[in-house]
């Protein structure tokens, strides 16, 4: 169950130390829209739980994030195509409340600047869409461009060790052999509907569905993402979830309308969904174990 907006403003409001074993207890099960950049900042170590650390920290990350080149117009001229590409699913998420104005001219050099410092902060890492994909629920949470580049590397960092377990072909792979196996009948109709995985679940599985659904349903499950003991390990599980859930729906739709469905994604209880996605990958593991 969710705790109060009060209850995490007492573990918050302590004047010495955050206890974080606490705080990550109970952002596992959302954290209200009010504290969630905070919260978000202290999960991804951008601030320090030693409170006498906090006004150095920040001084000093804001200091060398200015000093980071943010100026490239080829990668520009990319993220602006992108941005026409971003900003055109998010208007088919109508049903979303966290509203996040992609066309004003501050966003857009946020963004901007955050992605070029990204690029010029780890040397030889190409530009690609994932990049802005990630940093878009940041974008609608921080309001610091300092504070949202070292949340946003932080994400960017955990993601490259996740998949440094296992690639993103693997994950793929596995992802595809347990749907065939949980939802067979689903499965048989994309095959029927010649549904091809890297039209819609190469994206699920790269971007965290923050291409895919609306942004107040991946603030939600980022939050457990953020806080629970199994990450981003979680997330083959959430996508199968999602799949059950909606499996009534696309088994009546046909080809284009499946790949629509799956790529622009209706609001869901996400509750429910991480409920369950534990509950696969219990059930997963205990198949495997008999």
């Amino acid at each position: 169950m969710a705790c109060t907006e009060e209850e995490f403003m007492e573990i918050l409001g302590t004047e010495v130390y955050i206890d974080m074993n606490k705080l990550t207890a109970v952002s596992r099960h959302g954290i209200p829209e009010r504290v969630r950049a905070e919260v978000w900042k202290y999960l991804l170590g951008i601030s320090k739980n030693d409170k006498s650390e906090e006004e150095r920290v920040k001084s000093q990350q804001q200091q060398e994030y200015k000093e980071i080149d943010k100026n490239d117009s080829e990668i520009t001229k990319r993220i602006r195509n992108h941005l026409k590409r971003y900003q055109i699913h998010s208007k088919q998420q109508q049903e979303s409340r966290v509203k996040f104005d992609l066309q004003s001219v501050e966003n857009r050099n946020k963004i901007e600047n955050i992605i070029i410092s990204y690029i010029n902060y780890n040397n030889d890492i190409e530009y690609n869409f994932g990049m802005l994909a990630i940093l878009g629920p940041f974008m609608c949470t921080l309001q610091s461009e300092s504070e949202t580049f070292y949340c946003y590397v932080s994400m960017m960092k955990r993601i490259e060790e996740n998949l440094a377990q296992d690639s993103i072909t693997t994950k793929l792979s596995r992802f595809m052999m347990y749907f065939r196996s949980l939802i067979p009948e689903l499965f048989n109709h994309f095959e029927e509907e010649e549904i091809n995985s890297n039209d819609w679940a190469m994206s699920w599985l790269q971007y965290l569905l923050s291409v895919e659904l609306p942004l107040e349903c991946v603030l939600r499950l980022w939050d457990t993402y953020l806080s629970a003991q199994l990450g981003l390990d979680l997330h083959i599980f959430v996508c199968l979830a999602i799949l059950m859930n909606f499996s009534e729906e696309l088994l009546e739709l046909e080809h284009s309308e499946i790949l629509g469905f799956l790529q622009h994604l209706p609001g869901i209880d996400m509750d429910q969904i991480i409920a369950q996605a534990y509950n696969i990958r219990d059930d997963i593991r205990a198949n495997s174990e008999i």
